[in-house]
């Protein structure tokens, strides 16, 4: 099969190095910044359009790899008769809706350009109406990735909210303990043990089976003292006590 990427980001900059890493051919790239289009053109050695309407139609699959306020607007813009797919956790295919044949397709993954994913580790979420577009995206997943999941509109969204629990909040709590620590006086990184500890326990364990610490313990007398702690950070403390309370509620 052959793909064209629309976009120049850091989603797009993933794309096209699993494709190309897995033998999938980018029939070529477009983007609105020229100079981050070229460059990533030429990093990867595939034509660059630098014009919408000239892009070409024989491509099986388009990944819209564009933000998602610009989903519909490239949509609309796209004059192809293959598959036209957006990346978004969040989005409506409908966003599509000017093309036969449509759907969506998203790794569950936060990406970056400058250390790009093994997408042999990443999920890859499939939606499509079409059982032909379904099969068309699983081709292409299996060829990338281990895991594909077929999901509806209503489950994708709810996933995504799920990863930004687990992966924006977790990481602003590492944030807000790093700034903790360094004004003690004391370096993040003596976390980092406890930190990935949990992240391999929990693969083999229930959350529920794997919480620890005072709250769980019911430890009240603990719980007051850390909170005395926070005394000068009230938002932290608020953060602190919102958490607290969750696992106070819940039986461990």
């Amino acid at each position: 099969m052959k793909v064209f990427i629309v976009g120049s980001g850091r989603l797009a900059h993933n794309l096209v190095n699993t494709f190309t890493q897995n033998g999938v051919e980018v029939g070529g790239i477009f983007a609105r910044s020229l100079s981050k289009g070229k460059l990533l053109a030429q990093k990867y050695n595939v034509p660059f359009f630098v014009d919408i309407t000239s892009i070409p139609v024989d491509c099986d699959v388009y990944f819209l790899a564009v933000s998602d306020n610009a989903i519909e607007v490239v949509s609309n813009k796209l004059k192809v008769s293959g598959l036209v797919v957006h990346c978004s956790g969040m989005m409506d295919t409908k966003l599509l809706q000017s093309h036969a044949n449509c759907g969506v397709f998203w790794p569950v993954q936060s990406l970056n350009e400058e250390k790009l994913s093994d997408f042999k580790y990443v999920p890859i979420c499939i939606e499509s109406a079409d059982d032909n577009n379904k099969r068309i995206l699983e081709v292409l997943s299996d060829k990338i990735s281990k895991t594909t999941l077929f999901v509806t509109q209503e489950q994708r969204n709810k996933l995504h909210l799920t990863a930004v629990m687990v992966n924006n909040f977790s990481n602003h709590l590492f944030h807000l303990a790093n700034d903790f620590l360094e004004k003690n006086q004391l370096p993040f990184s003596v976390l980092f043990p406890l930190i990935e500890g949990t992240f391999e326990k929990i693969k083999d364990l229930h959350p529920r089976e794997a919480q620890t610490g005072p709250a769980a313990r019911k430890d009240h007398n603990t719980i007051e003292k850390q909170l005395a702690l926070l005394a000068e950070d009230p938002k932290l403390q608020l953060i602190y006590k919102a958490f607290t309370e969750s696992i106070l509620q819940n039986t461990y």
